[in-house]
């Protein structure tokens, strides 16, 4: 798909992968959408956008809220018009154990990102199937498919992700609508700033592993969009690390739990 003059729709868009992606997209001609719950970063965001020659929107609001996005997606509509792209980046979560994990914040990791993906997806579906074209992209990250101690609730929502993902592209097959995945390792972000004792349970093969930007991130993408790839995984290295977890599972799960000690 050529971006230039496409309408985009990002959510978690105030910071991080979703500030990103949105400047990456509106650089490339598209007029962007952004979404995410702090009024002040969107506007922030949106102005920079336009004062370097693009065009973005913005909607506060808090996806993890049903009712919310459904009313989102009708003002969307009705004020802009049915975007071409929708990337669904928003996402929260602590990085913690069974124990930790109370239910209250088990099912906000489960909201965001896989619920409010899902439910936006749902709005936006039947309107690009009459218009025949459409693409989505579904940010996910490698625990979803790197199980590693210390992150069971977070690593569950990420895995859902996936499967929604797959099951959306089985879906729209033949119908001129694209899906992506896109599959990323640790970022520099403020997540980690946001979920202290998060980063010290990375996986200690992580420290061996480049640490991606929101840039490089946004780029690929962009690029997938472009190419209309259905998978993008960043860094390609993790191509051949999810291999070796097909292939010797018990492997892979020894080296993943170096280093880890279960101190709640």
């Amino acid at each position: 798909m050529v971006i230039q003059g496409k309408l985009a729709l990002i959510t978690g868009a105030s910071s991080g992968i979703g500030e990103a992606t949105a400047r990456e997209i509106a650089g490339k001609g598209g007029r962007v959408i952004l979404v995410a719950r702090s009024a002040s970063r969107l506007q922030q965001i949106a102005t920079d956008i336009s004062a370097a020659g693009g065009l973005a929107d913005y909607y506060p609001v808090d996806l993890a809220m049903p009712d919310a996005v459904g009313e989102l997606a009708a003002k969307i509509f009705r004020d802009i018009g049915i975007p071409d792209i929708l990337v669904n980046n928003a996402g929260a979560g602590r990085w913690l154990t069974i124990e930790e994990t109370g239910a209250r914040e088990l099912e906000q990791m489960m909201a965001l990102p896989y619920f409010a993906a899902f439910n936006l997806t749902r709005e936006l579906l039947p309107h690009m199937r009459r218009r025949g074209s459409g693409h989505i992209v579904n940010i996910t990250s490698v625990a979803g498919r790197l199980i590693w101690p210390g992150a069971a609730g977070y690593a569950a929502a990420r895995a859902a992700m996936a499967t929604f993902s797959k099951s959306l592209e089985t879906e729209t097959h033949g119908s001129g609508i694209h899906v992506t995945l896109g599959v990323f390792s640790k970022v520099a972000s403020t997540f980690w700033e946001h979920n202290p004792g998060s980063e010290e349970r990375l996986p200690k093969v992580n420290a061996y592993l480049p640490t991606l930007t929101p840039q490089q991130v946004a780029h690929a993408v962009a690029v997938a969009i472009e190419r209309e790839s259905s998978l993008v995984v960043l860094p390609r290295v993790f191509k051949f690390i999810f291999l070796l977890n097909t292939l010797l599972p018990k492997t892979t799960s020894r080296m993943l739990r170096l280093g880890w000690t279960n101190s709640s």
